[in-house]
């Protein structure tokens, strides 16, 4: 196929888009128009159908009126007549009105010749249905014109239909109310009833009154349903008809509108033919512009390009297109071809040159280089192989590489390059060791022999080529010499050391620790080698991947078990780099520290051990004290009770005495029991807004009477600092301080004060004491350590240690600095916060009673009864039980309401003071407040009693304490 004829089937293909482009557009637009004829069509249906809704509604609602009217109701009386002539003057167009008897008989009418005249079933369709009914087309009595009888029944006195009232609508007067707006004029409108009959036909249908619908219309009729249909009329027309069915109720009538196809369509045909002429006289046009065109610009371009190509191939380089329109692609394609002819001359010439340089290069490298035929001759070799060869190019090319003089020594050489040559000429690739002598000197070159592959995969050449290596050979001998010194070295150190590849395989090894041998290591991974170690495997294998992956060392510590021995070794992990920083292994060093882990084990086991002792130590004092407080509670309440009877007594001073070593008791067990709750952790800090001015006064108010008793004098200095802090843990530390101060003080005077410093409160408690020597100043904080040994007010020594616990709990530095003979000052710091909004405290109600009756529950009857002598010489009645039971069944008897119920906690029979509280509460109410007794001080009773409500005195209890806080529960 010719390139002319290949234009045109181009030119052709290029225009078939835009022929097949406007076919498209031309179905569209015709697509388009039908579907907006459809659409007309519709509108104009729904246009009439809005105009026959509203006429027989008139109708309808006309009828209904008549038929309700009196003068109807009684179709014989006089009045009959003149109403309906004056309604039907009224209706537009003057249609008639009769009343008709259920024989179909007129019996009243505007006309008095039409009374008597039967016209039909319709009054009785109208009685039957009981509603408004459509009749068919009929001629009126006393008119020619045909009308559409309309009717609605008319009832009697009792209710019953006895006739119906009608109305003739003219047809004409329906077919221009149905139209009245118009139609266009390629459309037309068809009416029917039910029976088929035509009621309306448009100037366009060519359809006469009262005959029966054409079989296209009579199929739509039938159809009962709406929908817009192309079809051809009776006429011959091909029409688009949009159609409407008779309503179910009958109230209706049958609508076809229908609209000229043809007529409408005739301006898209028309638009048509002209594209379709359009496209014609374009591809003609194309076609001939492209046969001159081709003719100038291809095919005389083309046949001297040929030419041109004609005299390369004969061998004339010099040959050029020079094609004189070079602006087209024919033309850039001459210009090209002269182009590529101008590069090939200069092509040809600088491979020429290259051949020649790249001789020069080989002659210049310092390697052995030659070219050799697939069995081995020489055909080209650089200057470096003549110098090694001792000859000139003469007597080596074209003869057999493996027969050169120089490969004479050692014997056996010639037979090897032999062997390698014929390997080569099968695709091997071979690489050794070659010995030779080079002016005298003898040298190691590193041989090797390469196939070169033609574009067929043959053997086309073979390129043997060496290095002088001698040097290299000898630093390896130098180095293989050192390794062997740095091993000893190594051997001697009792470190070990071990190399290994990225994916963990040994490639160097030195242990002296174990005994294990290179060659078991070698080539082997820790996997591999401790396989009934898995554990050791694992451990090994995650600390040297994990220095693969970060290139960071690594330094822990492992354990190796070994002929029935565990090892514990130190082991140093370094990433291996290469020359550019790759990773390409590990570099590992392990120390045996087996002996050292022992040492650490027994120091563990003896930390452990007093850890232990410790534990036993704490859970003593704490199961001791419940036993403990006890007594000691008994004995506090005997003792408020006696003094109740022995006021103004002689013996009233060793009761005062006997109250003093109860105090001193109470102290010696508070201190062991709070170090019990430290050592234990049980004691939780909840730190919040404190104001000091009133800790520090109630204990000013506490502390200032016994200060007193000893000749010494307590101040505190006012202060209106908030310190943010936990109330009672800052209670505590501040008593042991003070009793601190005032064992250790004879005479003098104690301070306490505050002092701002960098946002921090500096709380110090000053003496007069004996003060500390400065070498002891930390000593005194350690547990049962006391400096006087003079036995007055002899403590356990658990004060200040107790203060050092609290201390760190709560985050509070104390200090302490001392001059013996002179005195003392213990500081704590607080973080000081400001004052906080405090809401304003509420005044409890007071009743006027002063006394009133307590409940007492214990399970001791020593306490029992101490409990009940106290309180009874404060005035209250006292109500004893022994548990939860006996408690309620003195309720019910007694009857009275207690002021308040003092439980022990622990009760007998595994009872709990909070549940006999509990069933107090629910036998007389909530409001009965109700108070624990317990040596038990551990967080979890403190919780118990605030979920529950209660108050909580821990045993042994003071009496002053009970009395406060009975007056503030009542």
């Amino acid at each position: 196929m010719t390139l002319l004829t290949r234009l045109f089937l181009l030119v052709f293909l290029a225009v078939l888009p835009a022929i097949a482009i406007q076919a498209f557009s031309v179905l569209d637009r015709r697509d388009e128009r039908q579907r907006e004829i459809a659409a007309q069509a519709e509108r104009l249906l729904r246009l009439v159908e809005g105009e026959q809704v509203r006429v027989l509604d008139i109708v309808r609602h006309t009828l209904d009126t008549v038929a309700e009217a009196p003068a109807v109701m009684a179709p014989d009386s006089g009045e009959c007549r003149p109403y309906l002539s004056r309604v039907a003057r009224r209706l537009p167009g003057g249609q008639p009105l009769a009343v008709i008897g259920a024989d179909g008989a007129i019996r009243c009418s505007a006309d008095p010749e039409a009374v008597g005249r039967n016209v039909g079933t319709i009054a009785r369709d109208a009685m039957e249905r009981d509603g408004f009914v459509i009749g068919t087309a009929t001629r009126w009595p006393g008119s020619d014109e045909p009308v559409l009888p309309l009717a609605v029944p008319v009832r009697g006195a009792d209710g019953r239909p006895t006739g119906a009232v009608s109305m003739a609508v003219s047809l004409s007067w329906l077919a221009g109310a149905l139209t009245g707006r118009g139609l266009p004029a390629n459309a037309s409108l068809t009416v029917a009833g039910p029976d088929g009959a035509v009621l309306v036909g448009g100037p366009a249908a060519g359809l006469r009154v009262g005959e029966s619908l054409p079989a296209s219309l009579r199929r739509l009729l039938d159809s009962g349903s709406r929908n817009t249909v192309d079809q051809i009329d009776s006429d011959g027309v091909e029409r688009i008809v949009a159609h409407a069915p008779i309503p179910s109720d009958g109230a209706g009538l049958f609508l076809a509108i229908g609209i000229d196809r043809q007529a409408a369509m005739r301006d898209v045909a028309r638009a048509t033919r002209n594209s379709l002429a359009l496209i014609l006289a374009g591809i003609t046009a194309a076609l001939v512009a492209a046969w001159v065109g081709g003719m100038m610009f291809i095919r005389r371009p083309v046949e001297t390009l040929i030419r041109s190509a004609q005299s390369w191939r004969d061998g004339n380089s010099a040959t050029r297109a020079r094609l004189t329109d070079t602006n087209s692609e024919i033309g850039q394609l001459g210009a090209a071809f002269d182009a590529m002819a101008e590069t090939l001359e200069a092509r040809s010439e600088a491979l020429a040159r290259s051949e020649r340089h790249l001789r020069a290069v080989l002659d210049s490298l310092p390697g052995f280089v030659g070219v050799l035929t697939p069995d081995g001759v020489v055909q080209r070799i650089n200057r470096a192989a003549l110098d090694v060869a001792g000859g000139d190019a003469a007597s080596l090319v074209g003869h057999p590489f493996a027969d050169c003089a120089c490969w004479s020594e050692p014997p056996g050489l010639r037979a090897r390059l032999r062997a390698a040559l014929r390997a080569a000429a099968f695709g091997q690739t071979s690489r050794f060791d070659l010995p030779t002598s080079v002016d005298g000197r003898a040298v190691v070159l590193d041989f090797t022999l390469t196939p070169m592959l033609d574009p067929d995969g043959g053997i086309a050449n073979i390129v043997a080529s060496g290095i002088d290596v001698t040097e290299r050979k000898r630093t390896e001998d130098a180095l293989r010499v050192a390794e062997g010194r740095f091993r000893t070295a190594l051997r001697t150190s009792g470190v070990s050391v071990f190399n290994q590849s990225r994916d963990l395989r040994y490639t160097w090894a030195h242990d002296p620790v174990l005994g294990i041998q290179p060659d078991e290591l070698v080539g082997r991974t820790d996997a591999e080698f401790f396989a009934k170690l898995p554990e050791t495997v694992e451990r090994l294998t995650s600390i040297k991947r994990r220095v693969i992956e970060t290139g960071e060392a690594a330094q822990e510590e492992v354990l190796i078990p070994w002929n029935g021995t565990d090892h514990w070794f130190d082991l140093i992990v370094d990433p291996q780099l290469d020359r550019e920083g790759r990773i390409i292994g590990v570099v590992c060093a392990t120390i045996d520290v087996t002996e050292r882990r022992r040492g650490e084990d027994t120091i563990r086991a003896a930390r452990e051990e007093a850890e232990r002792a410790n534990l036993a130590k704490t859970k003593f004092l704490a199961a001791a004290s419940h036993d403990l407080r006890q007594p000691v509670q008994s004995l506090y309440l005997f003792a408020a009770a006696l003094r109740d009877r022995l006021a103004d007594h002689a013996a009233l001073p060793l009761l005062d005495t006997m109250n003093q070593s109860l105090d001193a008791l109470k102290q010696l067990l508070d201190g062991l029991l709070d170090m019990s709750r430290l050592e234990s952790g049980r004691i939780v800090a909840a730190p919040g807004p404190v104001k000091l001015a009133d800790v520090l006064g109630r204990l000013a108010a506490e502390y200032k009477p016994r200060a007193l008793e000893r000749g010494l004098e307590l101040s505190v200095m006012p202060c209106s600092a908030w310190v943010l802090t936990d109330p009672a843990l800052l209670d505590r530390i501040l008593r042991n301080l003070i009793e601190n101060a005032l064992r250790y003080t004879r005479e003098g005077r104690i301070l306490i004060g505050a002092r701002r410093r960098r946002g921090q409160l500096r709380l110090e408690v000053w003496d007069t004491g004996i003060g500390i020597p400065a070498n002891r100043l930390d000593e005194i904080f350690e547990e049962f350590t006391q400096l006087d040994d003079s036995g007055r007010d002899r403590g356990l020594g658990l004060g200040l240690a107790i203060v050092k616990r609290l201390s760190r709990l709560l985050r509070h530095r104390v200090t302490v600095r001392s001059a013996v003979g002179r005195g003392s000052v213990f500081a704590i710091e607080l973080p000081g916060i400001p004052a906080p909004v405090m809401p304003r405290p509420r005044v409890p109600a007071n009743d006027g009673q002063a006394r009133g009756v307590v409940l007492v529950i214990d399970d001791e009857a020593i306490i029992l009864l101490g409990l009940k002598a106290m309180l009874e010489g404060w005035g209250y009645d006292v109500l004893t039980a022994r548990s939860r039971e006996q408690a309620l069944d003195r309720l019910r008897i007694d009857g009275r309401r207690p002021q308040i119920v003092l439980a022990d906690y622990q009760l007998k029979g595994g009872e709990t003071g909070p549940e006999a509280l509990v069933a107090i509460q629910g036998l007389l109410g909530k409001d009965v407040p109700g108070v624990i007794l317990t040596g038990d001080t551990t967080p979890e009773r403190l919780k118990e009693a605030q979920k529950g409500g209660f108050r909580i005195l821990h045993k042994p209890v003071f009496p002053s304490d009970l009395r406060k806080l009975m007056a503030g529960a009542a």
